[in-house]
């Protein structure tokens, strides 16, 4: 029984942490990086880039600059996933740019971000079975964002199809105690229990997944399939 990779909207959630960490960032920005600011703010994101990129060489320790570097490469890559065109070189270039910017300045402003676009790395190596580094790039993010319950998921996710049901196991429990709404967690998690040779408490566990979403045809056809497997042809 395969372990559900759940398509999340992880895109909007990103893009909704973009815009928020844009306006702290281009607060009382000098003149220098006015046109980059308004650039950006009009969506002109190719303009912005090379803005930004101007400035970085003229300052390459301007944390303004590299920080509107990373939102707009954010955006960009964002807007190419809206499309179904974004690959694992754009988030690969997002997650650098923010590892520049925690060089230059507090971290905490744009932990969010860095993270998701960690996420976006890792899920395009994990459909490409890179499961090693894919898990390497979410250990990076849940350290930068603990409770990122995306992050979370698919960290268990990836420790499934490695066949680490144990850690899988514990890494869905945690998501759950976070975020005991996370109905996709619970029948993540009985998924992992199942594998585990955990039957009884896997059916306990999607069944709890069904008092949360109670028309969620995946949850019912988890319990059905296992239904069936345990009462034998």
């Amino acid at each position: 029984m395969a372990c559900l990779n759940m398509k999340m909207d992880s895109g909007g959630i990103a893009k909704s942490a973009v815009f928020l960490a844009a306006i702290s960032v281009f607060s009382g920005c000098g003149s220098d990086l006015d046109w980059a600011r308004d650039c950006y703010r009009m969506g002109d994101y190719d303009r912005a880039l090379r803005l930004f990129d101007a400035e970085i060489d003229r300052r390459p320790g301007s944390f303004e600059a590299r920080h509107g570097y990373a939102l707009v490469l954010q955006e960009i890559s964002l807007a190419k996933k809206a499309q179904g065109l974004d690959k694992e070189e754009d988030w690969l270039k997002v997650a650098k740019a923010y590892e520049f910017c925690s060089r230059f300045g507090d971290s905490s402003s744009f932990a969010g971000n860095y993270a998701i676009a960690l996420f976006h790395l890792a899920n395009k190596l994990y459909l490409r079975e890179e499961f090693g580094p894919a898990l390497a790039s979410l250990e990076k993010a849940r350290g930068i964002d603990p409770s990122n319950k995306y992050v979370l998921n698919l960290a268990g996710v990836v420790e499934y199809g490695m066949g680490r049901y144990q850690e899988a196991q514990e890494t869905f429990e945690y998501l759950i105690a976070a975020n005991p709404g996370f109905v996709v967690a619970y029948l993540n998690l009985g998924n992992a229990l199942w594998e585990s040779g955990q039957e009884d408490a896997a059916l306990v566990t999607w069944k709890q997944a069904l008092s949360l979403s109670p028309e969620n045809q995946a949850v019912i056809n988890r319990i059905e399939t296992a239904l069936r497997k345990i009462s034998g042809p």
